[in-house]
C-alpha cells in the first residue's frame, strides 16, 4: 500500500492527461468545448445520497441520475461526470474496499480497456465522517454514439473505520473537459467529507 500525505484530487489528473494522451489512442472530437469566460454561479443545495451522506454540486453541475444509494452528476457540457455510491464496507481496509468496488463497478458501468495509472494512494482526511481515503487514477473507454470514447478518471473510496460507512466515487472526464471540470470534481469530493 502506498501512503501519501498529499490528497489525491482530480486536478492531478490533468497532469496525467498529457502522459496518458501520449501513450493512449485518443479520439479527436469535432467542435468546441463550449467553455467561456462567463460569470461563476453559486453551487446548488446539497443532494442527499444515502445514510446521511450528501454531495454539493459544483456550479453548473446537475443531477443526471440517481438510485436508492447513489447519484450521478454531470457538468454543463457533458464532458465530465461524478458518480457517488454510499453503502456499508465489508471491512476496515480502505484499499481493499476500493479495489472491490472498482471491480464491481467496472463490470457493470460499461467501462472497457480500463488501465490503472497509479497505485492506490491513501490519505487521512480531516473529516468527522470519514477517517480514510484511497484513490486510483485510471484511463478507460466508454461507449458513445461515435464509438468508444476515451476517458480519464479517478476512483476514490472514503471509509469510516468505526461504522463501516463507505462512499465510492468515480470522477471521469473526456478529452473535451476543461481544467475546471477536474477542479469541480475535487470540490464535490471534499463536500462529501
Amino acid at each position: 500500500m502506498t501512503t501519501s500525505s498529499t490528497p489525491v484530487r482530480p486536478g492531478r489528473l490533468l497532469r496525467a492527461v498529457a502522459i496518458a494522451t501520449a501513450v493512449t489512442a485518443v479520439i479527436v472530437f469535432a467542435g468546441s468545448t463550449g467553455a467561456t469566460g462567463g460569470v461563476a454561479l453559486t453551487s446548488a443545495d446539497p443532494i442527499d445520497i444515502a445514510q446521511g451522506v450528501s454531495i454539493s454540486p459544483a456550479p453548473g453541475w446537475t443531477l443526471g441520475n440517481r438510485g436508492a444509494d447513489w447519484v450521478a452528476l454531470n457538468n454543463a457540457d457533458g464532458s465530465a461526470q461524478t458518480r457517488v455510491a454510499v453503502k456499508q464496507a465489508g471491512g476496515t481496509d480502505v484499499v481493499a474496499a476500493l479495489q472491490a468496488n472498482m471491480n464491481q463497478y467496472a463490470a457493470s458501468s460499461g467501462l472497457t480497456n480500463m488501465r490503472d495509472l497509479s497505485a492506490p494512494i491513501t490519505t487521512t482526511p480531516q473529516s468527522a465522517r470519514f477517517q480514510q481515503k484511497a484513490s486510483i487514477d485510471y484511463t478507460a473507454d466508454v461507449s458513445g454514439q461515435q464509438g468508444a470514447i476515451p476517458v480519464l478518471g479517478a476512483f476514490s473510496e472514503l471509509l469510516n473505520t468505526s461504522t463501516g460507512l463507505s462512499a465510492f466515487i468515480d470522477f471521469r472526464q473526456n478529452n473535451n473537459a476543461t481544467p475546471q471540470a477536474a477542479s469541480d470534481g475535487g470540490t464535490m469530493i471534499d463536500s462529501i467529507l
